[in-house]
């Protein structure tokens, strides 16, 4: 199947709690169930996402303009066109992308589609868990503190994790 530039589902969020973004969600107009393809922007002072890290996806990053931060358990490493990044699951090295730079930066992010992920948030002390459509997310204690069905993911997401979960 080929798809035009035009056609992808286009997402873009004005107010997004990390900043503004937009992403080409590829992978699902292609029909791919396997895994998740995304084109995502970040403009000048946004992060894609809170550090996390998937015990059960693997996800990777491939820089193709602009110039973006990806900050890890070791440090800032910057990103130019060309450079990429991976992260294996179960690799407990939580990982967010910045841009610090004063224009947009865009990059193809990855992931697989695992049926069910573990996925921590180490600087927020919390953890989503997710089986199938049902998931639910769990403080440093145990605590449960939000739970639901695939389709309030979604809208959760929107307020706390903002990268791709590629399961869906």
């Amino acid at each position: 199947m080929i798809i035009r530039k035009a056609q992808p589902q286009s997402i873009s969020k004005s107010e997004a709690r990390d900043g503004p973004d937009h992403s080409e969600r590829i992978s699902e107009t292609g029909g791919l169930v396997q895994f998740g393809a995304y084109v995502h922007t970040l403009l000048p002072g946004s992060q894609s996402s809170d550090r996390h890290w998937h015990e059960y996806e693997d996800e990777f990053l491939y820089m193709l303009s602009g110039e973006a931060t990806v900050i890890e358990d070791d440090g800032e490493h910057l990103l130019v066109p060309g450079d990429a990044a991976c992260w294996p699951a179960g690799t407990a090295n939580a990982h967010t992308v910045v841009n610090h730079s004063d224009s947009p930066c865009t990059y193809l992010i990855c992931g697989t589609r695992a049926p069910r992920d573990i996925i921590h948030y180490p600087d927020l002390g919390q953890t989503l868990y997710i089986e199938g459509k049902a998931w639910r997310i769990h403080g440093a204690d145990g605590t449960l503190i939000k739970e639901g069905e695939e389709k309030s993911l979604g809208d959760w997401l929107l307020e706390f994790p903002t990268e791709p979960v590629f399961h869906k």
